[in-house]
């Protein structure tokens, strides 16, 4: 049977073939650019047995032990004693001694899984994490719904035949484009939707058959495009990288004597709405009301990073991913960042016929026409305030949701409710600070877990009910370190943790535990 690796080169070449028109060589040859879209991501040493731990997050603390999932079994804290969980302090020292943070996570029907983690429900992947429902998978991150020979890319979904994709959405054969929705065949374009055979293309919608955003007759259009893949297919070979769409747009004010503008959109309303759902989400969860939202942003955004604020070059404000989890986004070149309305006029800028004849002139006139934009906003938006996009949702603030509604400082939150801080959350409510989790409900400090609830501090667990403190576990009840309690005792013990954590954020305004420390005693 061949290997994961001979699979996957095998799918590298026959995806070269179908976007580029010819193969370029091995895959392990590509891989350092094709990982540079990766989101920011880990590798351990299994205490156990030594081997490589991959892992989807790098925030795990230094002195952490670490397992892969095929050696992680259960352990439970205890006997505990009252003196053992008397306040958080005593926890951290009986937990820590026991705990084990999990890598190489392939769950459900997962199968040829290689140096990767958050793999689920897919097959023949390799040095990439958070993947779902998708196959021939490398170097990329967070690809979901039905996606397949994917390479180097990012958060996107239900794509096929993609190499270095960011942020894209049902489409097929696309090289180096981002932002882009309902597309295919697209090259070096960012920002397009329901657009199909563009090349050096910005800010386009509903268009077809456009170089540089010129218009041209089919024809013409892929006698050049075949000459100036060419050029590309030329240079890769030679050099195994391209330059990313970021690194070819100077990063420099446009030249253009008048500078298009559009006011912004009314999305937003006020705050009120916003704080009023963080004070019910922290009374559900620590019994006790905070401060103001915007006191806690350092803390709510300490792992995934906050939402970077720019100036566009026509005076209104936008706003991009954050390059903490996102390192490619510190490519971005800031003065070539406009908002979600200003991309509707920049459409129209195209380049001359002339300036479009080859890869070298393309790529010196390209400023002419090259704006980027991380905002989207579709369906029905009320109140999304300093958002980077939103998809029928409301109430967010410096948040990017899809069907999501009241929630704060989250980079990545689907069909959720009353949620603040954290990333990548799915089909959850009443939860702060949880990561890459899905179908929680009234959590807080939780890291990849699923169909908890009442659930704190607790990492790489399923069917948590009323717990603290638990991991690699499943089904726990009324337990503290995956040992259980009786529930009049597991109350007590959690009304003195909360009053003691609720404590601390009211002083401080943050936490020093979390639940990528937590595995480390305090005097570590």
């Amino acid at each position: 049977m061949p290997s994961v690796y001979d699979s996957l080169n095998k799918a590298w070449k026959s995806t070269c073939r179908v976007v580029l028109g010819s193969e370029l060589g091995e895959l392990e040859e590509y891989t350092g650019w094709l990982r540079e879209y990766m989101m920011e991501s880990a590798r351990e040493t299994s205490h156990l047995s030594g081997k490589e731990v991959a892992l989807a997050g790098a925030d795990y603390c230094k002195t952490a032990k670490f397992v892969s999932m095929d050696e992680a079994r259960e352990k439970k804290i205890g006997p505990l004693s009252i003196n053992d969980i008397k306040d958080i302090d005593s926890i951290i020292s009986a937990v820590s001694e026991q705990w084990e943070y999990c890598g190489n996570k392939a769950l459900g029907n997962s199968a040829f899984v290689e140096s990767s983690d958050a793999i689920a429900d897919s097959t023949y992947v390799s040095d990439s994490t958070t993947i779902q429902e998708s196959s021939y998978v490398h170097a990329s991150s967070i690809i979901t719904t039905n996606s397949r020979q994917i390479f180097g890319s990012l958060r996107s979904d239900n794509g096929e035949f993609a190499i270095r994709c960011v942020r894209c959405s049902d489409f097929r054969r696309c090289f180096e484009t981002r932002l882009s929705i309902s597309c295919s065949d697209l090259y070096f374009c960012a920002t397009c939707m329901n657009s199909h055979d563009l090349l050096f293309s910005f800010n386009q919608r509903n268009q077809s058959y456009r170089i540089g955003n010129l218009q041209l007759p089919k024809e013409k259009y892929c006698t050049l495009k075949k000459k100036i893949l060419e050029e590309v297919n030329e240079e890769l070979i030679e050099n195994k990288r391209f330059p990313s769409i970021f690194e070819l747009v100077p990063n420099e004010k446009s030249a253009l004597p008048k500078m298009p503008s559009t006011p912004a959109g009314k999305r937003e309303q006020g705050m009120e709405t916003v704080e009023r759902a963080f004070r019910s989400t922290c009374r559900i969860i620590f019994n006790k009301e905070p401060g103001k939202l915007v006191q806690y942003e350092r803390w709510l955004s300490k792992h995934a990073g906050s939402l970077r604020k720019f100036t566009s070059p026509f005076g209104h404000e936008t706003y991009s991913l954050p390059g903490k989890c996102y390192p490619i986004y510190s490519l971005v070149p800031d003065k070539r960042m406009v908002s979600d309305e200003e991309t509707l006029l920049l459409g129209d800028l195209s380049l001359k016929e002339e300036e479009i004849t080859s890869l070298e002139r393309i790529l010196k006139n390209l400023s002419k026409i090259g704006y980027f934009t991380d905002e989207m906003f579709e369906g029905t938006c009320r109140n999304a305030i300093e958002t980077l996009g939103a998809v029928n949702s409301s109430n967010l603030f410096r948040t990017s949701a899809y069907k999501s509604e009241y929630a704060a400082f989250n980079p990545y939150l689907v069909t959720s409710k009353y949620v603040f801080g954290g990333g990548r959350l799915s089909n959850s409510q009443f939860c702060i600070n949880c990561y890459d989790s899905d179908h929680l409900n009234r959590c807080f400090e939780l890291d990849f877990c699923s169909n908890c609830s009442d659930a704190y501090f607790s990492h790489n667990c399923e069917g948590l009910s009323n717990a603290m403190f638990c991991f690699n576990t499943k089904n726990k009840r009324h337990a503290v370190g995956n040992a259980a309690l009786e529930p009049a005792k597991y109350r007590r013990v959690k009304g003195a943790l909360l009053e003691q954590i609720a404590a601390e954020i009211e002083e401080k305004k943050e936490l020093e535990l979390d639940i990528f420390n937590v595995g480390c005693s305090r005097k570590n």
